[in-house]
């Protein structure tokens, strides 16, 4: 086995120092997270960003209804947006992601739970009465005010009589 013959460059220790703090900043948010969790993760992931020297949590909620709703719970607390992403497998939707990405605090974050579609139906149903209804006219709206939509006519085509078309060169004989 052959040593080492060239020393090692050790880094500057304020770079050490910067990416420290960085990580340090990213467990102490993920244990502000958990504290405020109605759903603990089965796991905590402090890893640092691809390429930069910035750290990052990962909250992973395991499967099933409960694990959904620690997501949901992470995105009240954060303020971030719940997305979801069914997974397709033999041309059948095998799971869905439950999800969230975005910086709390200055420090990534994700948030993720596996769920059947039932489940995640379930978890993000959207607020029905919301969609559903119907804008409700100001008081100073009149009826004469109201503008019908313009009808348009339907187009004329001229139509040749069938016994003309068939009274064609053959029947001049």
């Amino acid at each position: 086995m052959e040593q080492a013959t060239q020393a090692t460059t050790p880094r500057d220790t304020h770079d050490q120092d910067a990416v420290r703090e960085s990580y340090n900043r990213a467990r102490k948010m993920a244990d502000q997270l958990v504290t405020h969790a109605t759903v603990l993760p089965d796991s905590i992931e402090t890893r640092r960003e691809l390429g930069t020297d910035t750290y990052g949590i990962r909250l992973h909620f395991g499967t099933g209804l409960a694990a959904g709703r620690g997501v949901l719970a992470t995105a009240d607390v954060t303020d971030a947006e719940v997305i979801r992403d069914d997974t397709e497998g033999n041309g059948y939707i095998s799971g869905v992601w439950i999800e969230l990405r975005t910086k709390y605090k200055g420090v990534p974050l994700i948030a993720r739970a596996l769920a059947t579609a039932e489940d995640a139906d379930t978890l993000l149903q959207s607020n029905p009465t919301a969609e559903d209804t119907q804008p409700i006219p100001t008081v100073g709206t009149s009826p004469s005010a109201v503008v019908a939509p313009t009808v348009v006519p339907p187009a004329i085509f001229a139509v040749t009589p069938l016994a003309t078309m068939s009274a064609g060169p053959e029947s001049e004989q």
